[in-house]
């Protein structure tokens, strides 16, 4: 028995000094890979993290959720980034039952039978429909030519918003086509930060075409003005101004950045962070839509995708005049809430003008001529000038960037934040998280540089 004290003795020494080495080797790689997220952060001076923590949903039967009880508990320890988080209670839980519902737009779907030979070499087009951006005038022409499009594809249909794995998303679509005809899907929601929409890879956008349509922000707003009296209520205690900024009041139609809200999946204050999650999306899109060119997107990129002809939608004829709004219900409002609300939009307003910049680049590079030239003038100016009878001039613009392709890069999000953003849409997938994945993200490192360590070879791990 005295014999077996030392060994005992000798195996625990032996079991702290490899423990010591580990944490060691832990500390130096999370220690590397914090300064180089500090410095990244310095430099661009835009992110809360320029590393993203890969902390993912414990199984589709949450989809939507951002976190679990086994994620909160990571959550706690790491402090995940704000501008992942996302309120698990917002979306609705997949029923047990689930089963495909023909929607009642699809009128031609009752004699659709798949065609490998025609259309195996057809595009499925994915829409993201953010409220009152034309998203609707766009399915209106797509219904006219395809077996089935969803104006708003239901989750609890079985539609869309399956599962968090891009690639169990992408191939639902695919046979959602083979075996419903739905050849026009339309996400009309608020995307959840780690949902992946346009996908990333290669594999997961096979046969997909991506698109969105992103208008000037303040007539969006006008468009939900209509529905409110902002004449009579302007400044009262039930106007959306003050009910849009309350925790909690934040829903998916309220008037106060819709559009980089539903980009970003920012439910509450929307941060710098924000922002450049919208763009890094807009920047997946095969197609972006800015308001202003859609004539020209839907004539010279759409229709000829699946060789869509007809005369009211599918003809040579681009309308030169901008389509007229209905009369502008701000008219009578007081002029600093117009102002007050154009300063709150000024979010949206960036991204708008990011988009108008790979709207106009995007159908350049397609091939498309005669597109309007792109107005320099950043449209949150432009918006007061209509308002407040201001004339932009050169002078105005010297200190101002001008909204042009040549200074894209002034308005597109930083490079490193886009592939962190990439790294969590692509490391959503369904199952229930291993032992190793909990050890891996607990012990490792705090959420600022996880992401580097994501894929570390811990020996006892099957990886």
């Amino acid at each position: 028995m005295k014999n077996r004290v030392p060994l005992v003795l000798a195996g625990l020494l032996n079991l702290v000094a490899w423990s010591v080495v580990f944490v060691v080797i832990v500390s130096l790689k999370c220690e590397r890979g914090h300064n180089n997220t500090e410095a990244t952060r310095i430099r661009n001076n835009k992110s809360e993290s320029a590393a993203l923590p890969v902390i993912i949903a414990s199984n589709t039967a949450n989809i939507g959720h951002s976190t679990t009880s086994i994620s909160t508990a990571v959550k706690k320890t790491f402090d995940e980034p704000s501008y992942l988080q996302w309120n698990p209670s917002t979306p609705p839980n997949i029923p047990n039952d689930w089963k495909f519902t023909r929607p009642r737009f699809c009128k031609n779907i009752a004699n659709f039978r798949y065609d490998n030979a025609t259309h195996g070499k057809q595009t499925i087009i994915v829409h993201h429909h953010m409220q009152h951006n034309a998203g609707t005038r766009l399915w209106g022409t797509a219904r006219e030519f395809v077996p089935c499009a969803l104006r708003s594809c239901w989750q609890k249909y079985k539609h869309c918003m399956v599962s968090y794995d891009e690639n169990v998303e992408a191939n639902h679509i695919r046979d959602n086509f083979k075996k419903y005809g739905v050849q026009y899907h339309s996400y009309e929601l608020m995307l959840p930060p780690r949902f992946s929409l346009p996908f990333v890879s290669e594999e997961a956008r096979r046969d997909l075409f991506f698109t969105t349509i992103v208008r000037d922000p303040f007539k969006r707003l006008l468009t939900y003005a209509r529905r409110h009296n902002y004449t009579e209520i302007g400044y009262k205690e039930e106007s959306p101004f003050w009910i849009d900024l309350q925790t909690g009041n934040q829903g998916p139609y309220a008037g106060d950045n819709l559009n980089a809200r539903w980009l970003s999946g920012a439910q509450e204050q929307l941060s710098n962070d924000h922002v450049n999650i919208a763009k890094c999306r807009l920047q997946l899109f095969d197609l972006v839509i800015a308001d202003k060119l859609y004539e020209y997107a839907l004539k010279k990129v759409i229709c000829p995708l699946n060789n869509w002809k007809g005369a009211l939608y599918c003809n040579d004829k681009i309308k030169k005049i901008e389509r007229q709004s209905k009369p502008d219900p701000l008219n009578e409002t007081d002029p600093m809430l117009i102002g007050a609300w154009i300063e709150r939009l000024r979010p949206s307003f960036e991204i708008y003008d990011y988009a108008r910049i790979l709207s106009w680049k995007q159908m350049k590079e397609r091939g498309v001529q005669d597109l309007p030239v792109l107005s320099e003038v950043p449209s949150y100016m432009e918006t007061l000038a209509r308002y407040t009878n201001l004339e932009v001039t050169d002078s105005h613009l010297k200190n101002i960037r001008r909204v042009s392709v040549k200074n894209e890069g002034y308005f597109q999000p930083p490079v490193e934040f886009c592939d962190g953003m990439k790294r969590v849409w692509t490391s959503n997938p369904d199952g229930k998280r291993s032992v190793c994945d909990i050890f891996r993200s607990i012990i490792l490192c705090r959420a600022s540089s996880v992401s580097h360590l994501c894929t570390f070879p811990l020996k006892w791990c099957r990886m």
